[in-house]
């Protein structure tokens, strides 16, 4: 096995640098897809926003942090080996500086969670670039993820990310085996998938095997009533490479996404609306064809 095989775990990240692609929305369809498919997922959140985080993990919404951990024991002498002790919680910024986390239950039987926390990771990231840490960073996640625990308790982690540039989004990618970009069929969301697809030959460029594999590109919020759009999506179709990689059905612009993902919609997943709904129709034909890009 070579060094960037892991000997089962899938890890699937999603990513664009333009904010605003749906790329959460998409994170906990697939996420919740994976569950019900009765696959053991872990959901990781490295986006200080946190919205990932608050669909599976009962977070504070005005300080966007994580609940005390159900495990948290305060005289556990196993914390004399950490640097700092845990403040009772644990979220991605414990993951990257102590190097140790539990991942916190959800209400699925099958799915693990370790949340983002919005103060603690912009901190973190501060910390990174004025110590001049990135390559340690980088190389953690890939790290921690080859350890037996995630290997024999996980088949697939799902990350989704910031819309930025960071030492986390390298992170990302240097730990996955899979990336999803989706795309709006916009000028700086393409330029942002275009990136993307960039760093993923870059990082194919520094793996001597055990390639990172792009699972595809998912075009979001479309609008095939828009001339402009239609057009995008013809170059896209016509591109070279890429084409290839174009996932269909696209995720139109249908209010039942935005309702759904929001933190108290009833019902909490688009899974549970009525099986006419379109965008759950939508929802089930391209993450099953998600699925299989990943797993056969």
């Amino acid at each position: 096995m070579s060094e960037y095989e892991y000997p089962k775990l899938k890890v699937l990240a999603i990513t664009n640098h333009k904010g605003g692609v749906a790329k959460t929305t998409l994170a906990k369809l697939i996420t919740e897809y994976f569950v019900r498919k009765g696959l053991r997922v872990l959901g990781v959140d490295i986006d200080p926003q946190t919205n990932y985080s608050m669909r599976f993990v009962n977070m504070d919404s005005e300080t966007r942090s994580p609940p005390i951990h159900p495990n948290f024991n305060p005289d556990d002498p196993d914390w004399e080996d950490l640097p700092t002790p845990p403040p009772g919680y644990w979220s991605i910024a414990q993951f990257f500086r102590l190097g140790y986390v539990e991942p916190y239950d959800t209400d699925f039987e099958n799915l693990k969670f370790i949340p983002s926390h919005k103060s603690e990771l912009t901190k973190f990231l501060e910390e990174v670039k004025s110590n001049e840490i990135e390559d340690l960073v980088i190389g953690h996640m890939r790290n921690m993820f080859s350890l037996d625990y995630y290997q024999d308790e996980f088949d697939i982690v799902v990350i989704d990310t910031p819309p930025q540039t960071s030492a986390l989004i390298a992170s990302a990618y240097r730990a996955a085996t899979h990336i999803l970009i989706p795309t709006m069929l916009d000028e700086d969301s393409i330029t942002g998938m275009v990136d993307m697809a960039q760093l993923w030959k870059k990082e194919n460029e520094f793996r001597t095997d055990g390639k990172l594999q792009l699972v595809g590109i998912l075009p979001t919020i479309y609008d095939n009533q828009a001339a402009s759009e239609r057009r995008s999506m013809e170059r896209l179709e016509s591109s070279g490479g890429l084409s290839e990689k174009i996932i269909k059905p696209v995720m139109r612009r249908l209010r039942a996404y935005s309702n759904t993902s929001a933190t108290y919609s009833n019902p909490s997943s688009l899974f549970d609306m009525h099986d006419s709904t379109a965008a759950k129709k939508e929802a089930l034909q391209f993450s099953e064809e998600i699925y299989r890009r990943i797993f056969e």
